[in-house]
């Protein structure tokens, strides 16, 4: 298994062990999920780790996390198969429509006795549902290439107030997600082009500016253009291939066509 740059030891060491399937250990995964949207980090072998915990142990499952999970494999890994893993996890949850996990109910009286397990209640939807559902869609989006529809999908969210919500805070809480993104698009759009309008490019981008992009990349901005570095897949060259048939092969299959 190879170590991610970044990954605690502990991390490491939980996701590589039996001890991955430790329901006690959920909170773990979750804490360094928290420190992945915070620090502009992506680390999918930890997540996955986090996704069997749940599938195992249904009760557990935190659909926020769930949500993060599917919106920073969208975001840093966009053209790998790394959001259908991570959906197909949760193919039994949420995201097809099952149940909520039960939440913890709210207590106000005083005189509870605090000995007694606390009270748990069926959990009401806020578009938990729905916005895994948009997130699929913006995934086969980016899949697809349509870069202009998944921007204005992404900034224009559709599906009523509580969707609405969920997007706002996955995007507030995954730091740096559009800078990662558009890194992942600008490598695409290297593989196909060598010269692209800036209109043009702006549209894949989502955003006029892109300069901070164009400087990493080494691309050259003239006038209403852009050049792109060249490489293997976007300088084709023609191949000629040669076949040599000899006589004696030529006299046999003449011979075959007589009989």
């Amino acid at each position: 298994m190879l170590a991610l740059e970044g990954r605690p030891e502990h991390i490491a060491t939980l996701i590589s062990g039996v001890d991955r399937y430790n329901p006690s250990n959920v909170h773990l995964l979750e804490d360094y999920l928290q420190q992945q949207l915070a620090d502009e980090q992506y680390d999918l072998l930890a997540n996955l780790a986090l996704l069997k915990l749940y599938q195992f142990n249904p009760t557990s499952l935190s659909p926020t996390a769930a949500l993060s999970i599917l919106f920073l494999s969208l975001t840093h890994a966009p053209f790998a198969a790394d959001f259908g893993l991570a959906w197909s996890l949760l193919s039994d949850s949420f995201v097809n429509g099952a149940a909520l996990p039960p939440v913890v109910a709210n207590d106000s009286d005083e005189d509870s006795d605090d000995d007694e397990p606390a009270k748990k209640v069926a959990a009401t939807p806020k578009g938990e549902k729905e916005t895994a559902q948009l997130l699929q869609s913006l995934s086969s989006l980016l899949q697809g290439r349509k870069f202009r529809q998944f921007w204005s999908a992404i900034n224009e969210v559709q599906g009523g107030k509580d969707v609405e919500g969920q997007v706002e805070a996955l995007k507030r809480d995954a730091k740096g997600w559009e800078r990662a993104i558009r890194q992942e698009i600008a490598k695409e759009v290297e593989l196909s082009f060598r010269s692209v309008k800036k209109e043009t490019l702006a549209g894949f981008m989502g955003t006029q500016d892109f300069n901070e992009i164009a400087e990493s990349r080494k691309w050259t901005i003239k006038d209403s253009d852009v050049q792109l570095p060249q490489n293997a897949s976007n300088t084709p060259k023609s191949s000629v291939t040669h076949e040599r048939i000899e006589i004696e092969q030529l006299a046999r299959l003449l011979g075959r066509t007589q009989a």
